[in-house]
């Protein structure tokens, strides 16, 4: 049997290795605290929103003032992001300095709104409100909506949302064609594109088919009818179409 004052020796060893314990979690809470105290920002990636913006943006949160649970917040929770912006990721460069990437969403195109304007995403959602044009987002004219509802961070308020849908499919295929308008209008749910003093009706489907058409189309027209005004109704026009009629003006 063990004696007293063994017993009272393995006592005072578990107590030490408890009070270890405990300092060791005292230094490392105070190095979590101390040494992971935010002091800075780096921010990439970022286009139209502004440095101060996104870190004005994490800075909302009283914990941000550590450098660990901004980490932790926003690559391993569900955390809200800006509107415009499509994901951010947190990494430090030291303890006290957080490297912010982040990935701006793709506008579907911009309204007039209020003395500015509103860009909208590829679902209809008002994603930012600016009084700068975004370069290479299309403008969108005559698109209806409520004005005294419209919200950042949800749709435009407009009768048929699924004219987004016809935007979107648009803007990719003008891209996919290289084809650069002044403008894109919507009237009724159909689509309108205009170069210069030519109006192309494009109607309310199979936009790709009728795209892929217009480079040709308007080099022919430069032949034929240079410097003319008119309308060129690809509205009704499909794979088995056989002619294309243009318009001129007046």
């Amino acid at each position: 049997m063990k004696s007293k004052k063994q017993k009272k020796n393995k006592k005072r060893r578990v107590w030490r290795v408890v009070l270890l314990i405990i300092a060791a979690l005292i230094v490392l809470a105070a190095a979590v605290v101390f040494l992971f105290r935010t002091k800075t920002f780096e921010v990439e990636g970022n286009s139209y929103y502004g440095e101060n913006t996104i870190t004005s943006w994490i800075k909302r949160d009283g914990f941000s003032v550590n450098t660990l649970y901004i980490l932790a917040k926003y690559n391993l929770t569900d955390a809200d992001l800006p509107s415009g912006m499509e994901s951010m990721h947190i990494s430090l460069k030291n303890p006290w300095t957080v490297r912010v990437t982040v990935k701006e969403k793709e506008m579907a195109g911009y309204v007039d709104y209020d003395d500015g304007y509103l860009f909208f995403d590829r679902n209809g959602t008002v994603a930012l409100r600016t009084q700068k044009i975004l370069e290479g987002t299309p403008y969108i004219e005559g698109l209806a909506f409520d004005a005294g509802k419209v919200k950042v961070g949800e749709k435009l308020p407009v009768e048929d949302d699924s004219i987004f849908d016809k935007i979107v499919e648009v803007s990719k295929n003008l891209k996919k064609y290289s084809l650069a308008p002044d403008r894109i209008s919507c009237t009724d749910g159909s689509v309108q594109i205009y170069f210069g003093i030519v109006e192309v009706l494009l109607g309310d489907r199979d936009y790709e088919v009728k795209l892929q058409q217009i480079p040709p189309i308007l080099e022919k027209l430069a032949e034929l009818y240079p410097e003319t005004a008119g309308t060129l109704h690809l509205e009704n026009y499909n794979a088995d179409s056989d002619n294309i009629r243009f318009v001129p003006a007046g």
